[in-house]
C-alpha cells in the first residue's frame, strides 16, 4: 500500500507543483532536514568526517554554533580534524622571523 501511495503521489505532485522528481526530492529532503534536528547533526558528522564541510559549517548545517558541534563530536567519540602547516613550514617561518 505505501509503495503505492508513493508512485500514486510522484503522479499527483510532478508536474502539478515541481518539475521533476529530482526537485521533488531535493524538496523532500529539506523538509527532512528542516524538521529532524538529530539527522542534521549526523549529516553535519558525514560531512565534517568526509572533509566536505569544514567546522563552522558542518555547525552550521547541525544548526548549532561551532563551539556546540565541538562538543557534539567529542560526545559521540569523534576526533577533530585540526588543520595547520606542516612542521616544516612553521620551523621555516619561526627561522625567518627570529632568525
Amino acid at each position: 500500500m505505501t509503495e503505492y501511495l508513493t508512485d500514486e503521489g510522484l503522479k499527483f505532485l510532478i508536474p502539478r507543483y515541481f518539475k521533476n522528481k529530482s526537485e521533488l526530492l531535493n524538496e523532500a529532503v529539506k523538509l527532512i532536514l528542516r524538521s529532524n534536528q538529530s539527522i542534521r547533526v549526523e549529516l553535519a558528522i558525514n560531512l565534517y568526517l568526509r572533509e566536505k564541510a569544514s567546522l563552522a559549517k558542518a555547525a552550521e548545517v547541525a544548526g548549532v554554533t561551532t563551539p556546540e558541534f565541538k562538543e557534539i563530536l567529542a560526545e559521540k567519540g569523534y576526533k577533530r580534524v585540526v588543520e595547520g602547516d606542516p612542521i616544516e613550514k612553521i620551523d621555516l617561518k619561526i627561522k625567518e622571523v627570529f632568525g
